[in-house]
């Protein structure tokens, strides 16, 4: 692959297309930020979503908006394996080269100290905190309470809003009484269905902006059947798997210098991530032999045990259809 159509295919993977409910989580976000310039309470965020769903997506996507625009800063962090760890990396985060001035060892709360001192000097407007689930993963009700507190404290202290990313089970860092009350935007982000009217509607949507979003010369309508069906069967609704799939169907049509993406470059695609037969791929199927699955549960945690998401029974395309 020449160095251009390594550049097309990395800006394709790098993209992002802003739909339901991505547009409203951008604009809570936003607001969020906003309001850091305000005196007084400043309120938090979760937002949740299953594997996959473009959580990371999103987040990172705003980060980039929001970097050298002259408005308060914006924090991007991920959680490391204790809370000492994690508070460790926020400070490298917002300052790097204070934190490498501070002493090797330090005290929790002398972290937390340090922390809260540098929000305030830094003008931080927002603190995102990635994968905030694995804070309270295998932590007793105690340790969980206790990591709540000390978030808790460093929000009401340094006055600044923090944002709650991770799986679906992430809302159990905010269990406590006090934290459930600031935290007063709760989103999630769900897998596409087709089901449902207004769930097909937002996949057709979405399928549209990828389609635009294709660095090619000839769009191609990913939105119609013979994309769109055999496409759902592959992701099952998953953001990340659909974008995946389109990835590696790019790669192929610049390989083969095509004005577009064909259903074949697809189908090539498919064969090769999932190792499909001919039998067995999608886009070698009609639309009256494929079937779809949907999500019907997303994943969860119980009793200190991630319980894997679960889909529903193949579904043939043709009932959907027909419901339709």
């Amino acid at each position: 692959m020449n160095k251009n159509h390594q550049y097309l295919l990395s800006q394709f993977n790098e993209c992002f297309v802003d739909f339901a409910p991505f547009d409203q989580l951008l604009q809570d976000l936003t607001r969020l930020r906003n309001q850091s310039q305000l005196s007084g309470f400043k309120s938090s965020m979760l937002i949740t979503g299953d594997t996959g769903s473009g959580k990371s997506a999103l987040i990172n996507h705003f980060y980039q908006q929001c970097k050298n625009d002259n408005n308060p800063y914006v924090i991007l962090t991920r959680v490391r394996p204790t809370l000492e760890e994690t508070l460790q990396q926020m400070l490298i985060d917002i300052d790097d080269f204070r934190r490498r001035k501070a002493p090797k060892r330090m005290s929790q709360f002398g972290l937390i100290e340090r922390l809260m001192d540098c929000i305030k000097a830094k003008d931080i407007g927002l603190i995102i905190i990635n994968e905030c689930q694995e804070l309270t993963e295998l932590k007793s009700e105690h340790q969980q309470r206790e990591i709540a507190n000390k978030l808790k404290m460093i929000s009401e202290e340094a006055s600044v809003s923090i944002v709650f990313v991770g799986m679906p089970w992430a809302d159990e860092l905010l269990s406590d009484p006090q934290w459930d009350s600031r935290v007063r935007i709760k989103r999630t982000i769900p897998y596409f269905k087709l089901s449902s009217a207004d769930e097909m509607r937002r996949y057709a949507k979405c399928l549209k902006l990828l389609s635009k979003a294709l660095p090619i010369k000839e769009r191609p309508q990913l939105e119609l059947p013979e994309y769109s069906f055999p496409l759902f069967a592959i992701c099952k609704g998953e953001m990340r798997v659909l974008k995946h799939v389109l990835s590696e169907s790019l790669r192929i049509a610049l390989d083969k210098d095509a004005q577009t993406i064909t259903t074949e470059h697809c189908a090539m695609a498919a064969a090769l991530i999932y190792d499909f037969s001919d039998e067995g791929n999608p886009f070698k199927k009609t639309v009256q032999e494929i079937s779809i699955v949907e999500i019907e549960r997303y994943t969860s945690a119980e009793d200190n045990k991630i319980v894997e998401r679960t889909f529903s029974k193949a579904i043939p395309m043709m009932d959907l259809l027909i419901k339709k």
